[in-house]
């Protein structure tokens, strides 16, 4: 609260232990106060305190309640409002926190969808085995959904305008689920492979859409909205490995194990978000991808992202290989054991709006690279299956900011939301075309340990385009 709100003055008012300077010890260990922070970080009142929430007062004394003080709800509701522009104006609007409801679950939900249904890298040692595939021909099923994001962003502009956000979604989740299921199911490289491309297609719809989506439900917190939904994935991409891991103890097809959760994440958000209303983002002149193309700093920021998803998903495809091949972990534990990077992920992400109260963005983009790069070496080199583990999780925990901050970087630069999306989308198909494919094409040449040298060159690119801090 300012001094001299109306606030300010009520609070006054009501409190039997006035200070000289016109402040209650109440009102100023509230604005210093730890409880009153991490109450804000929770969407909790800040009533540590406060005497018109009928706690304790200053100098030994108690403040009446608001009931007793005769302060009505309107008062009150004035009040909560004025500490709330008090804590943001204080604490800066990083804290702002986002809103649970329906479509806010719903997306995150389809976010774990299309972790579930694009994460192949974990059955590629059964699916190479099952159908008798070459590594370049495996690493093509993942590469999919960036063809699919590639065309979408340069050529879908003139559909994606016309289709309703909410039509958009629901074809992307239907997308997702058939084309998962017809991957499953399939045994040949023609029909896994258009499985593939069908859930690409699809993740590739949300892919472009959901940003656009989230920035207009959460205008107030779109930063913690993105960073906090891309940690869902992580929850597919960590329970995938444990089932398909069960399935084989069980002598159950990994099959079984990737379809039935597919099913079930699919029917849940039609569930829980069928019925949600959409918030449509179209503007009345839609930017064309030279015109966003040509804004300042956005280049740059495009090629963080690049560099960004060909290490993370390059990583995501090959992890259960790499662990297979050059750990010498069999084939049932190879895909648990990389439940870490996801973990580490998921809670990299988690805190991702509490990183960004002490370190600058760009700051932070340019620790999560070198951390990479730290990590990628005892991952990649071992020895042994332990340090490959912790190696695998620190990258994880590493490269958590990199994708959702760097997105919302991107969409800092321009009003057209949907033209941005579009970018953003170029940037994730690039990365998830090319990164996975090149590692499949070197290790069919020279082999996967020589192959795994451009996780660590992606690195070094995206580290060298942010530059110094501030630069970009």
């Amino acid at each position: 609260m300012r001094r001299g709100s109306m606030g300010d003055r009520m609070h006054r008012t009501r409190c039997r232990a006035v200070r000289d300077d016109g402040d209650c010890d109440a009102t100023r260990r509230m604005r210093g106060c730890w409880w009153s922070w991490i109450s804000f970080q929770f969407g909790w009142p800040l009533m540590h305190g406060c005497p018109l929430n009928g706690t304790k007062s200053c100098a030994g004394g108690r403040c009446t309640r608001p009931q007793a003080a005769g302060i009505g709800n309107e008062a009150l509701s004035m009040l909560a409002e004025k500490r709330r522009e008090w804590a943001v104006a204080r604490l800066g609007p990083s804290l702002q926190r986002m809103r649970w409801d329906r479509l806010t679950l719903g997306i995150g939900l389809g976010y774990t969808l299309l972790a579930w249904s694009l994460s192949y890298g974990t059955v590629l040692p059964q699916l190479r085995d099952d159908l008798h595939l070459s590594a370049s021909l495996a690493s093509l099923h993942g590469s999919m959904f960036g063809f699919c994001l590639l065309i979408m962003a340069l050529f879908g502009s003139r559909i994606l305008a016309r289709m309703p956000n909410r039509l958009s979604l629901g074809c992307s989740v239907t997308g997702m689920v058939s084309g998962g299921v017809l991957f499953g199911f399939g045994h040949s490289p023609v029909l896994t492979l258009t499985g593939a491309g069908i859930a690409g297609a699809g993740a590739a719809l949300m892919v472009i859409v959901v940003p656009a989506v989230v920035f207009a439900h959460q205008p107030q917190a779109p930063t913690h909205a993105m960073s906090t939904l891309n940690a869902f994935p992580m929850i597919s991409s960590t329970l995938l490995p444990l089932a398909v891991s069960a399935a084989a103890a069980a002598t159950i097809s990994w099959r079984v194990a990737y379809v039935a959760p597919l099913l079930l994440i699919g029917t849940a958000i039609a569930v829980i978000a069928g019925r949600s209303p959409v918030p449509g983002t179209a503007v009345p002149e839609p930017a064309r991808l030279r015109e966003v193309a040509s804004v300042a700093h956005i280049r740059r920021r495009w090629l963080v992202l690049v560099f960004g998803v060909m290490v993370e998903i390059g990583t995501v495809t090959w992890a259960s290989s790499i662990m297979h091949d050059l750990g010498h972990a069999s084939k049932g534990s190879a895909a648990s054991l990389t439940i870490g990077f996801f973990v580490g992920m998921f809670a990299g992400r988690l805190a991702l709006s509490r990183l960004l109260e002490r370190i600058d963005e760009q700051l932070l983009l340019i620790l999560s690279f070198v951390g990479s790069l730290g990590f990628l070496a005892p991952f990649l080199i071992g020895p042994g299956l332990a340090v490959r583990i912790i190696g695998l999780t620190g990258l994880g925990i590493s490269l958590s900011p990199v994708y959702p901050l760097s997105v919302t970087r991107i969409f800092e630069l321009h009003d057209d939301t949907n033209a941005l999306g579009r970018v953003a989308a170029l940037a994730s198909g690039a990365g998830v075309t090319f990164g996975p494919l090149l590692l499949g094409v070197l290790s069919d040449m020279a082999g996967l340990a020589w192959a795994t040298v451009v996780l660590p060159v992606f690195a070094i690119g995206g580290l060298i385009t942010l530059g110094r801090p501030q630069s970009a």
